[in-house]
């Protein structure tokens, strides 16, 4: 196979649309000057940033799978080719179950990270696929833990950045015989996808990340202290 007949692709990437810092028309004008062929845009819990960044792309750049990274009772669940949005808080089981049912690929999101993971599970629901390969920083042993425990027995192998900052898209990628969005979905189908990690980028850009998840964790401390308003008494 040679290298034009190689697609790359991001399947893991976050905007402004939920806890990114990117807004979707920043982030659509740059994946028009990236090399990649396919970009899943993964907001959490809506498809929203996905559907504004294709608009503004109007066919320019990488072909873009809509797609969320839902929030399960039991983990995270990137769920691609969706149109809508998929109910947050169900159980992984019904999650997956659902999303195959509007059409879509259910992928078990970094199994083994510290939160919101969704650990052995993976290996016990009919997941489409599984992310053996994220860019989060300090996430490598969770990495390696899931391609050793889940690599072998998974449908299929992905990766996708995670990006929450401009600079981390398209750091780590999915490749796959063919192009287009259908080839890839085709070729996770067949489990025939693997895997490619920027080590450079990551390295570089990972202080940067860690600032972005230091602010947002602080930001969700001060909104949990914050007191309800309360509502204006009513004149007697």
């Amino acid at each position: 196979m040679t290298a034009s007949n190689v697609g790359r692709a991001d399947l893991h990437i976050h905007t402004t649309l939920s806890d990114g810092a990117t807004t979707p028309a920043r982030l659509a004008d740059l994946l028009t000057r990236s090399d990649l062929t396919v970009a899943a845009i993964t907001d959490h819990d809506t498809v929203e940033g996905a559907l504004r960044v294709r608009e503004r792309l109007a066919g320019r750049g990488p072909e873009i799978v809509v797609g969320t990274e839902v929030t399960t009772a039991d983990g995270h669940v990137l769920a691609l080719f969706v149109d809508d949005d998929v109910p947050r808080g169900m159980s992984a089981r019904a999650t997956v179950a659902l999303i195959h049912e509007l059409g879509g690929l259910a992928v078990a999101a970094h199994p083994y990270f510290p939160i919101a993971s969704l650990g052995d599970l993976a290996a016990r629901l009919p997941f489409d696929a599984v992310e053996v390969a994220n860019g989060t920083p300090l996430g490598e042993l969770a990495n390696r833990r899931a391609a050793r425990r889940l690599g072998a027995s998974a449908r299929a192998v992905v990766g996708g950045s995670d990006a929450h900052v401009l600079a981390a898209v398209g750091h780590v990628r999915t490749h796959f015989p063919g192009r287009t969005a259908a080839d890839l979905r085709a070729a996770i189908q067949r489990g025939e996808t693997w895997t490619a990690f920027d080590w450079g980028t990551h390295l570089r850009i990972g202080p940067a990340l860690l600032l972005r998840m230091a602010w947002l964790m602080r930001r969700d401390v001060v909104r949990a202290r914050r007191p309800e308003p309360q509502a204006p008494e009513r004149a007697a």
